[in-house]
C-alpha cells in the first residue's frame, strides 16, 4: 500500500486529474475541499481522514476503507463505493446521487439530509445508521439489511425495497409512496404517519409494525403479514388487503 509524505501528496493534488491512487494510504490526511474528481481510489485507506467539501464525483472507491472519516457535504455523485466500508463516518448533507454502494458497510454512519436519489445500495448492511431527512427517491435498496436504522422523514418515493430487511427501523413520517416493498421484512418497525400511498407491500412481513396515522391509500397488501400490527387511524381506502379484498 502506497504511503505519501505531505509534500508528495500536495504535489500530487496539484497535478491534472484524474488521479491514480489505487491502494494509497491516506489515513488521517486532511483533504477538505480537495478535487479528486474521477480519481481511482480502489482499495485505498482513508481511515480518520477529512473529506468534507471534497469533490469525488465519478471517483472509484471500490473496497475503499473510510472508517471514522469526515465527509460532510462531500460530492460523491456517480461514484463507485461498492464493497466500501464507511463505518462510523459523518456524511452530513453528502451528495451520493446516482452512486453505487452495492454491498457497502454503513454501520453507525451519519447520513443526515444526504442525497441518495437514484443511488444503488443493493445488499448494503447498516446498523444504527442515521438517514433522517435523507433523499432516497428512486434509489435501489433491494435486499438491504438494516437493523435499528433511523430513516425518519426520509423521501423514498418510488424506491425499490424488495426483499429488504428493515428490522426495528424508524420510518416515522417517511414518504414511501409508490415504493416497492415486495416480500420486505419490516418487523417491529415504526411507520407512524408514514406515506405508503400506492406502495406495493405484497407478501411483506409487517409483524408488530406501528402504522398509526399512516396513509396506505391504494397500497397492495396482498399476502402481507399484519399480525400484532398497530393500525389505529391508518387509512386503507382503496387498498388491497391481505386476503385480496379491496378496502372501501
Amino acid at each position: 500500500m502506497t504511503q505519501f509524505l505531505i509534500y508528495q501528496l500536495f504535489d500530487l493534488l496539484n497535478r491534472p486529474g484524474p488521479l491514480w491512487l489505487v491502494e494509497a494510504n491516506l489515513s488521517g490526511v486532511n483533504l477538505d475541499g480537495a478535487n479528486l474528481e474521477k480519481a481511482n481510489l480502489i482499495d485505498a485507506k482513508l481511515n480518520g481522514s477529512n473529506l468534507s467539501n471534497a469533490n469525488l464525483k465519478g471517483a472509484n472507491l471500490e473496497r475503499a476503507i473510510l472508517r471514522e472519516t469526515k465527509m460532510k457535504k462531500v460530492n460523491l455523485e456517480d461514484a463507485n463505493l461498492s464493497w466500501a466500508m464507511l463505518n462510523r463516518s459523518d456524511c452530513y448533507q453528502a451528495n451520493f446521487k446516482n452512486s453505487n454502494l452495492r454491498e457497502a458497510r454503513i454501520k453507525d454512519v451519519i447520513f443526515l439530509e444526504a442525497d441518495f436519489s437514484g443511488a444503488d445500495l443493493q445488499k448494503s448492511y447498516g446498523k444504527k445508521t442515521i438517514f433522517e431527512k435523507a433523499n432516497l427517491e428512486g434509489a435501489n435498496l433491494e435486499s438491504v439489511d438494516f437493523d435499528q436504522v433511523n430513516m425518519k422523514e426520509t423521501n423514498m418515493q418510488k424506491a425499490n425495497l424488495a426483499e429488504a430487511k428493515l428490522i426495528g427501523v424508524d420510518l416515522r413520517k417517511a414518504d414511501l409512496s409508490e415504493a416497492s416493498l415486495v416480500n420486505a421484512n419490516l418487523q417491529d418497525s415504526d411507520l407512524r404517519e408514514a406515506n405508503l400511498r400506492n406502495c406495493n407491500l405484497k407478501g411483506a412481513s409487517l409483524q408488530g409494525v406501528i402504522l398509526k396515522d399512516a396513509n396506505l391509500e391504494g397500497a397492495n397488501l396482498k399476502d402481507a403479514d399484519l399480525r400484532n400490527a398497530i393500525l389505529f387511524d391508518a387509512i386503507f381506502t382503496g387498498a388491497t388487503m391481505p386476503d385480496g379484498s379491496i378496502h372501501e
